[in-house]
């Protein structure tokens, strides 16, 4: 019975084999690092790709905001309405909302038969004055004057309610039903407003001063305080020196009071970046994130002001989601 017996390799194979399996090692390792590799520099491209997609700049510009307060009330307006005396269909021939003269046509009633076809019958109706044309009424238009506060109750004021009716074009109206108003918007306009001193920061007096608003952002329009009844709870009259058109067609609004005014770069809040303890944001330089100290001279809702760029320097307004020195749109 033969036997199988191990022959002892040779040095020089031994060699080989080893060269062999470290060759294997460092090709797999040298594998490793390059998908590894890869993958990192795949993961940067994704990542600045993302960045780019998702981060949001601004130029800078120069602006102001104001601290504000509420003041809700109605505009007093000088407006007069427009009757129809007979019973027909309506045809406007000025838009809504646009300036006519005196005297220019701005109506048509075609008067109607009982089965509501139109006959022969045409009356045009003009301007009663210079102003603004508007198809609806509120019903407070009698009511709504400078002397309001001296002509009207507390109660009755407590109760004031706007009763919107819209006129449609070419719709049926009947004899004794308003056309259309016309609205003075070249006067002062006034605001009847109800207030606490204590929400307004301060009592209003006859003769005092203010300055409104429509926004933090403008524009501002001057009053001045006419009349004033009550005391911790008031009621007050003002006298608007340069309404806006936003004004003058609308009967109830909120306007704001200015407190202060601020001027310089108006930013979201969420801009702001601190570093060290010092207010700053992320600028768009040469494609990449980088930061620069700013001054905040205001916040203002979720808004600031403030100084220490130039005016078009691109400002990222979520800078969440980069950090500085990388690379952005």
């Amino acid at each position: 019975m033969s036997r199988l017996t191990m022959v002892p390799l040779g040095k020089e194979a031994m060699s080989r084999r080893r060269r062999s399996a470290l060759l294997k090692v460092a090709i797999l390792v040298l594998l490793i690092i390059t998908i590894a590799l890869f993958f990192w520099f795949l993961k940067g491209k994704v990542t600045s790709l993302i960045v780019k997609a998702v981060v949001e700049t601004e130029p800078a510009s120069m602006g102001q905001i104001a601290d504000t307060r509420h003041l809700p009330g109605w505009i007093i307006r000088d407006e007069t309405i427009v009757y129809t005396p007979i019973t027909g269909r309506l045809e406007s021939l000025i838009g809504d909302g646009e300036r006519v003269r005196l005297g220019a046509p701005v109506a048509r009633v075609k008067t109607v038969n009982p089965s509501g076809e139109v006959m022969g019958t045409v009356q045009d109706f003009m301007a009663p004055r210079s102003g603004l044309v508007v198809y609806n009424t509120d019903g407070l238009e009698d009511i709504m004057t400078p002397r309001v506060l001296e002509e009207i109750d507390v109660e009755q004021l407590s109760n004031l309610t706007v009763r919107k009716e819209i006129i449609e074009v070419e719709q049926l109206v009947y004899q004794g039903q308003a056309l259309f108003k016309v609205i003075n918007n070249l006067d002062k306009a006034h605001f009847l407003a109800h207030y606490n001193i204590q929400d307004l920061g301060r009592a209003l007096v006859p003769g005092a001063r203010l300055t409104l608003a429509l926004s933090p952002e403008g524009p501002t329009m001057s009053a001045r305080v006419i009349n004033v009844r009550g005391g911790e709870d008031a009621w007050v009259v003002l006298q608007i020196s340069n309404p806006p058109t936003e004004v003058i067609k609308e009967r109830q609004m909120t306007l704001l009071v200015v407190d202060r005014t601020y001027r310089g770069f108006i930013l979201p809040e969420k801009a702001i970046v601190q570093k060290e303890g010092q207010d700053g944001l992320l600028l768009s330089i040469r494609k990449k994130a980088q930061w620069r100290p700013v001054e905040v001279l205001a916040i203002v809702g979720d808004q600031v002001v403030v100084e220490g760029i130039r005016e078009g320097d691109l400002v990222v307004l979520n800078p969440q989601f980069v950090v500085e020195g990388q690379e952005i749109k």
